[in-house]
């Protein structure tokens, strides 16, 4: 497809499809929070599309698969998985195939979103600091590895009220959500 409206997904695999992104090929990519079952006690699975067609489906091994990311630079694919998989999975992509690497490539409390890094160097994860019992929110910096493998190198907390102290303020429990890098 040249565009994404042309691209029509008629049969997608699993009942929750969360987030996605694009390869360097402009497939479709594709993570299912809970996997075929589509119930939350599932298992998150990470899908191909190519031309609309589902070409690659392979499970995280975690529960409850939230953010897909693409890096061009070295073929991998990373998924955050929350809610008792608390942890980051990486997979290796050729030929529009995915091949899961690590189920657990990095471990974090209740990781809500992430992003690459423009250089394709560095992934970001934040996390919630939720399941813990610090409350402390933190921003994760993984060096992404050539074998998809992750590296943590900074995790950042200056700056992010924890959940007490936001409770106080505007009684909001989750305050901490989004992340983006330019």
């Amino acid at each position: 497809a040249d565009d994404l409206d042309q691209m029509i997904i008629s049969d997608p695999p699993g009942a929750i499809p969360f987030s996605f992104d694009f390869d360097d090929k402009g497939n479709l990519l594709v993570i299912e929070a809970f996997g075929e079952g589509g119930a939350p006690t599932g298992m998150g699975q990470a899908n191909v599309f190519v031309d609309g067609e589902l070409v690659s489906e392979v499970g995280t091994g975690q529960p409850d698969s939230c953010w897909i990311q693409h890096n061009p630079r070295n073929s991998c694919v990373y998924t955050t998985n929350n809610n008792g998989g608390d942890s980051i999975s990486s997979f290796h992509l050729e030929d529009a195939a995915l091949k899961l690497v690590e189920s657990e490539a990095a471990t974090l409390n209740t990781p809500l979103d992430m992003d690459i890094h423009p250089d394709n160097r560095f992934l970001y994860a934040l996390s919630t600091g939720h399941n813990d019992g610090t409350g402390q929110p933190r921003i994760y910096v993984y060096e992404m590895g050539c074998d998809c493998g992750l590296r943590e190198v900074q995790a950042i907390a200056d700056g992010l009220d924890t959940e007490e102290k936001r409770i106080k303020q505007d009684g909001v429990l989750f305050g901490v959500v989004g992340l983006g890098l330019y």
